[in-house]
């Protein structure tokens, strides 16, 4: 505030730091007021172009972990570094521009179409052909060109000629919004909830080529979309119990094994093309 009335405000930087490695060194984390640790000693690194995906149950430290990640916390013990260097000595500010992010609770702005993606990013928010390439890629763009007043129409209904959208559509926006940023980092915590199967298939593949130079951390409790990451870490009770890829965590035959085929039972026959529900080739 005083940075304000002096006129001597910091300015915000308008470049992220380029892409490195983030390294989660030994780190744990705990609420303030709380005894119990929600993230207990988790070391993980997470390489530039390389998606990694969390699993677990509710509560096993997911989410946390991304917060974490994405600067909004500060670790109790241990610490986190970006491109080597400790996350705690980067000013907020700059860090924050490295990281894109679309979290369970995303935001619904009472702004345009255009704004509402391009928000993450002001430094290129007139550019239409750029927002319109981000909403493609989150599968968004022809919803919102056949909007009333295309992308300059209002998403709310509180203004004339405002319109708003489903949940799922909302949640795409959200996605265009993380993709429109130019950070080396980006974390998504459930980013397709509200998307059926077939949707979030093709959300997924369109991840695979735009993180080919980002680092990624994906969350889903969705186990057959998670298959394509690069590397799967099953959190549980706080802690990085399992590591791999979907092939070896099944031939480990551990809880990823027992969540995968717990989940699979539901919706699969006991044979499907060769393969069992759980996952073995028969």
């Amino acid at each position: 505030f005083r940075q304000l009335r002096s006129g001597t405000r910091r300015p915000v930087p308008d470049t992220a730091l380029p892409p490195g490695s983030l390294v989660f060194d030994h780190v744990s984390f705990r609420y303030p007021g709380q005894s119990r640790l929600v993230l207990d000693n988790v070391s993980i690194e997470l390489a530039p172009g390389e998606i990694v995906a969390l699993v677990g149950v509710s509560g096993s430290g997911k989410t946390t972990l991304a917060h974490l990640a994405a600067g909004l916390y500060q670790p109790t013990v241990g610490r986190i570094t970006f491109a080597g260097t400790d996350v705690a000595s980067i000013p907020r500010e700059v860090y924050w521009r490295s990281v894109s992010a679309v979290f369970q609770d995303f935001v619904r702005y009472e702004l345009t179409a255009r704004e509402n993606v391009a928000i993450s990013d002001h430094r290129h928010a007139d550019d239409a052909a750029t927002v319109a390439a981000a909403a493609r890629r989150a599968g968004i763009d022809d919803v919102l060109g056949e909007l009333p007043a295309g992308y300059e129409t209002m998403l709310s209904r509180a203004y004339d000629g405002g319109t708003d959208l489903s949940v799922g559509q909302w949640q795409r926006v959200a996605v265009a919004r993380a993709f429109y940023r130019e950070a080396p980092v980006l974390i998504l915590d459930e980013p397709a909830a509200a998307l059926d199967a077939v949707e979030e298939q093709r959300l997924y593949e369109r991840l695979v080529e735009l993180c080919r130079s980002r680092t990624a951390l994906l969350i889903s409790h969705r186990f057959s979309t998670v298959r394509m990451a690069d590397r799967i870490c099953v959190m549980h009770a706080g802690r990085i119990t399992e590591a791999g890829t979907h092939e070896e965590l099944m031939a480990l035959g551990g809880r990823y094994h027992q969540l995968f085929s717990l989940q699979a039972r539901g919706y699969l026959p006991d044979r499907v093309d060769g393969v069992r529900a759980d996952g073995v080739r028969t």
